[in-house]
C-alpha cells in the first residue's frame, strides 16, 4: 500500500490543522462541478459588463477565492502508480469483506431477525481487526483505531468508500450485504 500521509488536502483543515470535514473535498465531484460552474457564472458577469460597477471589485474577489478555493481541491486529490492502485484494489477488496462480515445478512434483516441495538454496537464499536496495509491506509484517512487494534464498521465503512472513490468504484456500502 502507498505510505500516504493523508487524503485529505490543506483546503480540508482548519488553522489548527485538524480535518474539519469527514470526507475529503475532492470526495464529491459535485460540489466541486457546482463551484466550477460558479467560477464560469461569475467570469461570464464580469466579462459582459452585467455586474454594476461598484460590485466588480467584490466579484473579482470572490471569483479569485473561488478559483483559489479550486485549485486546492485539485492539488489534494491523492495520485497514484498502477501499482499502488493496484494495491489499493486488493485492501479495499479485504476491507469490504471484513465490512460485509460485520453486517446482519440481508435475509436476517428482511425477515427481521436483526436487532437495533445489535446493529447500532455492530456500527458504533470496535469489531473489525485491520492488518497492517489497511492500517496505514485507516490512519491516511484520518480514522482512530482502538487500542486493541480494532475498528468500528463505520470507521471501515469510511476508509472503504474513500477508496472506492479513489478507484471510481461504487461505494454504496449496501453492495457488501452478504445474502
Amino acid at each position: 500500500m502507498p505510505e500516504i500521509q493523508s487524503v485529505f488536502g490543506k483546503v480540508d483543515r482548519n488553522r489548527d490543522g485538524k480535518v474539519k470535514s469527514q470526507y475529503p473535498s475532492w470526495y464529491f465531484p459535485q460540489q466541486k462541478d457546482e463551484l466550477e460552474e460558479t467560477i464560469r457564472y461569475k467570469k461570464n458577469q464580469l466579462k459582459t459588463g452585467l455586474v454594476p460597477e461598484s460590485e466588480r471589485p467584490l466579484m473579482a474577489e470572490s471569483l479569485s477565492m473561488d478559483e483559489k478555493r479550486l485549485g486546492e481541491i485539485e492539488e489534494s486529490v491523492p495520485r497514484f502508480s498502477d501499482q499502488e492502485l493496484d494495491d489499493l484494489s486488493k485492501l479495499r477488496k479485504s476491507l469490504g469483506t471484513k465490512i460485509g462480515e460485520a453486517m446482519f445478512k440481508r435475509s436476517e434483516m428482511e425477515r427481521g431477525l436483526a436487532d437495533a441495538h445489535s446493529e447500532a454496537k455492530r456500527i458504533s464499536e470496535p469489531c473489525i481487526k485491520p492488518d497492517d496495509r489497511e492500517i496505514a491506509f485507516i490512519r491516511a484517512c484520518e480514522c482512530r483505531i482502538s487500542t486493541d487494534g480494532k475498528i468500528s464498521r463505520s470507521v471501515a465503512e469510511k476508509c472503504w468508500k474513500i477508496a472506492s472513490r479513489i478507484l471510481d468504484e461504487n461505494s454504496n456500502t449496501e453492495s457488501l450485504w452478504r445474502p
